[in-house]
């Protein structure tokens, strides 16, 4: 990860290079707007050199992941409790790095859901910790199995939920293609300046 991080004064705009097994994914983090998709095609348009508008923008109901059909990058975001984290490629990473990434507010309340939810060695771990460190435990393994399903794609609820998490990288069984290795970079959302507490996770992967 490089640690020299930039504040974008003019549009308070954190921004953070992280190292992963498949190359550099760019965050840039803001407080969320009413419209932060125009921002999004801001941070674009200025890394790209030229315009990049919602016209650009390509999504499904069957396929909610954005995609860029110009552009030669993969892009993800993500929200929480008004912050925003937007994720993308180096220029020409297309076709070796898709992204995906997630952030979570922590929230006491939530905890429960990993016994209804989590897969039966997650739902272990977790009861065996003290409530600070469960707290911590089950975002960081909720934006893993949020940022590994934007990732990857498949059944939210009834796939990725289920999955155990703790190993890094995953490893996803394929019948059509040979076996894909999803690989997480967990971090504390103040490294892009979140002003909430919350966990932060970039999952990225080769296949495309």
């Amino acid at each position: 990860m490089n640690e020299n991080t930039a504040i974008d004064s003019a549009r308070e705009i954190r921004r953070l290079d992280v190292e992963t097994p498949l190359g550099v994914v760019h965050l840039a983090a803001f407080a969320q707007k009413p419209d932060h998709r125009s921002v999004i095609f801001g941070i674009l348009s200025e890394y790209c050199g030229f315009p990049v508008t919602a016209a650009d923008l390509e999504e499904s109901k069957e396929d909610t992941r954005p995609r860029f059909p110009k552009l030669d990058f993969d892009v993800n975001w993500t929200h929480s409790d008004g912050y925003c984290v937007c994720a993308f490629g180096e220029r020409g990473s297309l076709s070796r790095l898709r992204i995906g990434v997630d952030l979570e507010k922590y929230s006491p309340k939530r905890l429960h859901l990993a016994e209804r939810f989590f897969s039966k060695e997650e739902s272990a771990r977790l009861a065996a910790l003290e409530v600070e460190r469960a707290q911590e435990e089950f975002f960081r393994l909720w934006c893993r199995k949020e940022a590994f399903y934007k990732c990857v794609g498949g059944e939210f609820f009834e796939g990725t939920l289920r999955r155990d998490m703790q190993k890094n990288p995953v490893l996803v069984e394929a019948s059509d293609s040979k076996p894909l290795m999803v690989h997480f970079v967990d971090l504390d959302a103040a490294a892009v300046g979140c002003p909430m507490r919350a966990a932060l996770c970039v999952a990225v992967s080769s296949r495309y």
